[in-house]
């Protein structure tokens, strides 16, 4: 009798998970929320790889009428898979998630090698992407190329920048697109449309860069709906990115100087590592260089001159990346000497950055112009800008180019820019080189959440999942149980850059 309930019980609760695996899995009806938002089921419009032994289905979410945003629903295996799925919010703003047929397979593959069992979600954000409508800016990615082989001072490239921004809005406005309604409350807002239009109450978000300040958002207006929350490399609404600019410029600079001197070959290598960076600029000021690099996407050379603020922007995006980061101190100090083969990658992925065809400047302009904090004033600018002499040059005559003043979108209320608190379990990664969203932006977001847990990973810079092996581990140990604060034995194996020292 006893053997018989057990097996009765095992059944049941075997049908319980089948039931629920059903209801996930289900995607023939279209719905249609209380508030008019609806989500249609479609074909989707890449081929399934045919390896993948996952499910992928595909819909489009439509907050408004006039607004459409794919989503991608990928979903693991019956017997692999954990309830309570993982909802992704890239960054930018105005970066496309990669919902194209190279892109799912980037996805299934990022997804195996995390180790997440969970089903992952994936939607471009409006004005991204393949989401409709588009308000591109093709009048600024336009010039880059004639700007960048030329020599102008930074008042010239500000100059031409501002006056392609001028042109793109005006276009946008009289092409009837509403600029105002891309920003992070009605991101957020699409969030919760898709959680619910999805089903379930126990999503996980998973935030990188830009979306860690909306997955911030979502938290703040659907905390019901969400489990976890985990925020890589963190930008939350309370930072006033203008005000903070000097500061992540310095900050940047002053975390490489000082990794090179802590570290026993980087400094017997290039003792003044600081003082040749700034020999550097003052070189390239008096006489920039000429380089031809490969264009994205083409076999085409590109002329690049390299004067002193781009060669600090360069610098300042390799530190983006994991694998640049070690090699920075020999590109410094071999450009110094005047051999530029080691630059020449940081040139070349500085050149792709600024083409990159996924990224829109007006979903960018938009959405930092309507959260940012409009009653900033030029003495409060120029008192940031005179705690940091070393970058004050570079810095500011951002406040004469402000594209806010251009960009007219309306603005959130103060309620937006106020920090996020909540008792949701929280993880937040940041990488100790991260040179546009320092660890001390997530040591600031994390203060305010009773369960929250940060790591700073010491050899990397921006996003941490994709850049550390140990994050998405940590992030798995989060995921079973997120009330524990993670404890993986990769923490112990975390290690500083190791510098390249070797100079032609």
């Amino acid at each position: 009798m006893k053997l018989l309930k057990l097996r009765t019980t095992f059944i049941i609760v075997v049908l319980l998970i089948l039931y629920g695996s059903f209801q996930w899995y289900k995607a023939s009806e279209n719905i249609v929320l209380s508030n008019g938002a609806r989500l249609e089921w479609t074909p989707c419009w890449f081929k399934t790889p045919s390896q993948t032994t996952k499910h992928i289905s595909c819909a489009y979410l439509f907050p408004s009428r006039s607004i459409r945003l794919p989503v991608v629903i990928i979903k693991q295996s019956f017997w692999n898979r954990q309830p309570s799925p993982i909802l992704y919010l890239s960054g930018g703003p105005g970066y496309a998630t990669g919902l194209a047929q190279e892109d799912i397979e980037f996805w299934l593959t990022w997804l195996d090698m995390n180790k997440w069992p969970h089903d992952l979600v994936l939607f471009d954000q409006r004005g991204t992407g393949l989401s409709q409508p588009q308000p591109n800016c093709p009048e600024v990615m336009s010039q880059v190329p004639e700007v960048l082989g030329q020599s102008l001072t930074l008042e010239k490239e500000f100059s031409l920048g501002k006056t392609a921004i001028e042109q793109c809005y005006k276009r946008l406005r009289e092409n009837g697109i509403d600029l105002s309604s891309y920003n992070t409350l009605n991101s957020s807002r699409d969030v919760g449309n898709l959680m619910e239009a999805l089903g379930g109450t126990d999503w996980n978000l998973y935030g990188v860069s830009y979306g860690t300040r909306l997955a911030l958002s979502v938290v703040r207006e659907y905390p019901e709906r969400v489990r976890s929350v985990i925020l890589d490399s963190v930008y939350p609404p309370e930072i006033n990115e203008l005000l903070e600019t000097p500061f992540v410029y310095d900050n940047a600079l002053a975390t490489l100087f000082k990794g090179c001197a802590a570290d026993e070959d980087c400094n017997s290598a290039f003792p003044n590592l600081e003082a040749s960076f700034f020999t550097l600029l003052a070189q390239l000021r008096k006489a920039p260089i000429e380089l031809m690099v490969s264009a994205p996407d083409s076999e085409k050379k590109l002329k690049v001159v390299i004067n002193d603020h781009r060669f600090i922007n360069m610098i300042f995006q390799a530190l983006y990346r994991w694998d640049f980061i070690a090699s920075l101190p020999v590109a410094i100090e071999s450009a110094q000497r005047g051999n530029y083969e080691p630059l020449m990658p940081i040139v070349e992925d500085f050149v792709t950055w600024l083409l990159d065809t996924n990224f829109s400047d007006a979903v960018y302009m938009s959405v930092e112009c309507y959260d940012g904090f409009p009653e900033t004033t030029r003495n409060e600018f120029m008192a940031q800008v005179a705690r940091f002499p070393r970058v004050r040059e570079f810095v500011e005559k951002q406040w004469d180019y402000k594209f806010c003043r251009i960009w007219q979108v309306g603005r959130a209320n103060d309620a937006f820019r106020e920090p996020v608190s909540s008792d949701i379990p929280a993880l937040f990664l940041a990488g100790k080189y991260d040179p546009v969203t320092p660890p001390v932006w997530a040591k600031k977001a994390a203060a305010h959440f009773s369960r929250g847990h940060v790591f700073v990973f010491p050899g990397i810079g921006h996003g941490a999942v994709d850049s550390d092996t140990c994050a998405p581990q940590l992030v798995r140990e989060f995921l079973q149980n997120p009330l524990l604060k993670p404890q993986h034995e990769c923490l112990s194996w975390l290690s500083t850059p190791d510098f390249v020292v070797d100079v032609e």
